[in-house]
């Protein structure tokens, strides 16, 4: 499998790093997808391995468990 770093999906390199987008809670893809990761800029009181909620002002990475967006 190889993912493409070229923008389109939300990924790009640069200088050997890679950058993904920053969704709101709210503007996430609909979870179902597991694997997929991301960042939120709004998580209100964020703790690790729990639904992320939206409503505050933490920015920190998510992924899809197949079900919902968690916090890690």
């Amino acid at each position: 499998m190889s993912i493409a770093l070229d923008g389109s999906n939300g990924i790009t390199q640069n200088s050997g790093y890679l950058t993904s987008n920053v969704y709101t809670v709210s503007s996430l893809p609909t979870a179902g997808t597991a694997g997929r990761r991301a960042f939120v800029s709004n998580a209100l009181t964020p703790v690790i391995l729990t639904a992320v909620v939206g409503g505050g002002a933490v920015t920190v990475p998510v992924y899809d468990n197949g079900t919902t967006w968690i916090v890690g």
